[in-house]
């Protein structure tokens, strides 16, 4: 019996082990060859994120100890993920693990920085894996229409919600 693709049900799906999921081929395609903005220089980056981290730098909210975090679990659905101030001084779940960037679309690539702060990458792809933002993939949200990928990682989530009822978790 062939397996379903996770990003549309559709049959035919075959696992693809650099991204974790099965996916048909037309779902594969999609994820492969997303169209991108050029690329943004690094430094360019950096040096905002260092501006941005300055000015921030005197707020009260405390910066998570990237040593000492505990996993926590979404309210709304229950997945596994953790807590991560942004450079904005806001607070994101951010999905377990590290995902291939060219599966994932710009805007919603993460790096978690030495001090745990969620650094967006934007275009720019320093390495080869970044890190998703968990609200991209909940089942309580709208299911992602930008990428497959993402896609078949909401409904792994929304499969898993279905077999287990949510827990609930407070959260900073």
């Amino acid at each position: 019996m062939a397996e379903r693709c996770e990003a549309c049900d559709g049959a035919g799906g075959r696992w693809i082990a650099s991204l974790g999921v099965t996916l048909c081929a037309a779902c594969a395609q999609a994820t492969a060859g997303h169209p991108e903005r050029p690329p943004v220089r690094l430094a360019d980056v950096l040096a905002a994120t260092v501006d941005t981290l300055a000015f921030t730098h005197g707020s009260d909210t405390p910066v998570p100890d990237p040593r000492g975090a505990g996993g926590t679990a979404c309210r709304a659905c229950g997945s596994p993920s953790s807590w991560h101030r942004t450079v904005r001084g806001r607070w994101m779940l951010v999905e377990p693990g590290d995902w291939p960037t060219r599966h994932v679309p710009t805007g919603k690539r993460w790096r978690i920085a030495g001090d745990g702060t969620a650094v967006n990458l934007g275009a720019s792809s320093p390495t080869d894996s970044c890190r998703i933002s968990h609200f991209d993939v909940c089942p309580s949200r709208p299911a992602p229409t930008d990428s497959a990928f993402l896609l078949a990682l909401w409904r792994r989530h929304t499969h898993a919600a279905q077999a287990n009822p949510a827990s609930h978790d407070d959260g900073p």
